[in-house]
């Protein structure tokens, strides 16, 4: 964060009994009786049922931390069939200091939903922010070294079992002009985005490769840069015959009384689709900051977001998944990250602090029980 199955596709599903990493019959909604959010009437039963019938899939960060309640895990189980770590997977958690790596937090969440039969995201493999200190003071004749070793050892760990990596996160500038400044292409060069790629390829050579960025989304004037510089990369990886499967475009929508809107994505994201990549929502959720009004009127102009953005979405055949940042406002990162001025806690998601459906979520049924009449063509 600001901070789906593409051409090449994770099939080695059935290696992971063997692995250790049971996998049962695909996911189901599993409502619990008296849990908060269970009561749901169909057909809004399950958002990633109702994705799958789009030929979609639906899915959620998760933190470790949140393991240990019963009814955040059953939501996960009832909702998603795709999860992604917040944070256990990055280079910070996996490997603090030099020689040590623990994968211990995302194998747990791994155990706690992979009977469920879900499917698994990895991010981040290279970005900028959540380094260990080891590795940002490291010499800078280094750094394509340790970024090699990195991404090789952590996919290849996973080898056949992650079903799509966030291989390069956000690699944009922040005003939309070119690459980001960061320490990687600073020490390495505009090709490090290359680099990772193949070295991602090579390490599992069916998992999704995915570059993932924010504030690709809205009709303001940095997101068409960010647009036109995201394409501009494309294309030079294409002409380099560079191996990438999809864009992952965030979605922390950001809320106001008269934005964001969405009138040049259409032709964004056929742009993409023209470039053979497929496109991946990875962190979906609509930041209330900036909304005034009591909580029942900041719901109903975040479930007019998520309705207009999925209509888009629903329009173009080259989307093949939505994750969210979160299902319920009590894990939004956003009230860590921008708390409101008025000392209420944000709303982003479709459920709320107690875990039970807002109008957000009704939206989101409504428009995939629209969008799942006439399923794309694959």
């Amino acid at each position: 964060m600001s901070a789906g199955e593409g051409p090449r596709r994770c099939l080695g599903w059935g290696g992971l009994v063997a692995s250790g990493w049971l996998l049962l019959s695909p996911a189901a909604p599993l409502p619990v009786a008296g849990a908060p959010g269970a009561a749901v009437p169909q057909p809004c039963a399950s958002l990633g049922l109702l994705a799958s019938q789009r030929q979609w899939y639906w899915g959620t960060s998760v933190d470790r931390p949140w393991l240990d309640q019963a009814h955040a895990v059953q939501l996960v189980r009832t909702h998603a069939r795709m999860v992604v770590p917040e944070n256990a997977l990055k280079w910070e958690v996996v490997n603090p200091s030099p020689g040590v790596r623990r994968l211990d937090d995302f194998d747990a969440i791994v155990a706690r939903f992979a009977p469920s039969g879900m499917r698994f995201r990895g991010h981040p493999l290279v970005w900028h922010e959540q380094l260990p200190g080891w590795v940002t003071a490291a010499a800078a004749d280094t750094r394509a070294q340790l970024l090699h070793n990195h991404i090789v050892w952590l996919v290849g760990t996973y080898r056949g079992r992650i079903h799509s990596w966030d291989v390069v996160n956000e690699p944009l500038a922040a005003d939309g002009q070119g690459l980001r400044p960061t320490l990687w292409l600073q020490a390495l060069g505009p090709n490090y985005i290359a680099d990772a790629l193949r070295w991602a390829r090579a390490a599992d050579p069916d998992a999704q490769l995915v570059i993932n960025e924010y504030g690709l989304e809205g009709d303001d004037p940095v997101s068409v840069l960010k647009r036109q510089s995201l394409l501009q990369l494309v294309g030079d990886l294409r002409r380099q015959g560079v191996p990438l499967d999809a864009i992952g475009l965030q979605a922390h929508l950001r809320a106001s009384a008269v934005g964001p809107t969405f009138a040049t994505l259409p032709a964004f994201l056929a742009e993409l689709r023209r470039l053979d990549l497929k496109i991946v929502i990875t962190e979906l959720d609509v930041n209330d900051h900036d909304l005034l009004g009591s909580a029942v009127e900041r719901d109903s102009r975040i479930a007019q977001l998520y309705r207009e953005f999925l209509t888009v979405l629903l329009a173009e055949p080259a989307v093949e998944g939505i994750v969210q940042w979160g299902l319920a406002d009590r894990y939004s990162w956003l009230n860590q990250r921008e708390p409101r001025h008025d000392g209420t806690p944000q709303r982003p998601l479709p459920f709320d602090q107690d875990l039970r459906p807002k109008p957000a979520f009704k939206a989101i049924c409504n428009a995939l029980r629209r969008g799942s009449a006439d399923p794309k063509p694959r």
